[in-house]
């Protein structure tokens, strides 16, 4: 699996911008211009924009050719054609940073989290996390709650995204268990005949010093991820970031 991150900040060029709109289909650039405020139009636009140029690398289409369809639950993938390699992908954007894993043909699920972000976090963790999860989380203060927290967050949101299933599936329903020095195996609650938790392995990484992510992986053999820094439609450079990885077990 490849992972690479942007900084919605440092593609604010204008002949940046205008490249990447010219990118977009037109379901693309009708969303686009729907956003109200400047700062998530352009995490849309750079977030589109690193798909586009990121599958580029990969396949031999330029980043407009590509084309989407999604899934009964809204989940976006590359329209099959000849000559197009098994690709798979998922994308995720916050405050201040965008992302893209990308596979040969693995599910794939990632979320990224602004770890500063304003809100009641207390009151969202109750349905959110599982009760063994909840328990664990609320024997925690301060920092270590917040990092416990985005963990969990971030974690719940990449497998999700990974399995295409959307909120149709429960976050209480499944839960990771942490262990020293990283995350523990994930347990699920009444799937694991149907979906193994051993067929999946997931990472944890801090991109920068206020944000959290994670990727989830459908990937029963050995797996190998490779992270970059990138400017959409320019460099992509491979950085040696610290990750936390995991395989899940039943």
């Amino acid at each position: 699996m490849h992972l690479w991150v942007a900084s919605p900040e440092q593609c604010q060029q204008p002949n940046l911008i205008e490249t990447y709109s010219s990118w977009l289909d037109d379901q693309e650039s009708e969303r686009y211009g729907r956003f109200r405020f400047p700062q998530h139009r352009q995490e849309y636009l750079v977030a589109h924009a690193l798909l586009r140029s990121c599958l580029s690398r990969y396949g031999e289409r330029q980043p407009w050719e590509w084309e989407f369809s999604a899934n009964p639950y809204g989940r976006p993938e590359i329209q099959v054609e000849q000559g197009v390699p098994p690709l798979r992908f998922n994308l995720s954007h916050t405050t201040g940073l965008v992302t893209c894993a990308v596979t040969r043909s693995a599910d794939v699920g990632v979320d990224v989290e602004q770890t500063t972000r304003q809100g009641d976090l207390g009151a969202i963790a109750p349905s959110s996390c599982a009760p063994q999860e909840l328990t664990e989380l609320n024997c925690l203060e301060g920092t270590a709650w917040g990092d416990r927290f985005f963990d969990l967050w971030t974690l719940k949101e990449a497998y999700i995204k990974a399995r295409g299933l959307g909120l149709s599936l429960p976050l209480q329903q499944f839960a990771f268990r942490f262990e020293p020095g990283g995350v523990g195996p994930i347990e699920f609650d009444s799937d694991s005949e149907s979906n193994p938790p051993e067929d999946w392995k997931f990472g944890l990484l801090s991109p920068t010093s206020h944000h959290r992510l994670a990727v989830a992986v459908r990937c029963p053999g050995p797996l190998r991820i490779q992270v970059g820094w990138a400017i959409p439609g320019g460099e992509f450079q491979v950085m040696q970031l610290p990750m936390v990885t995991s395989r899940g077990v039943a």
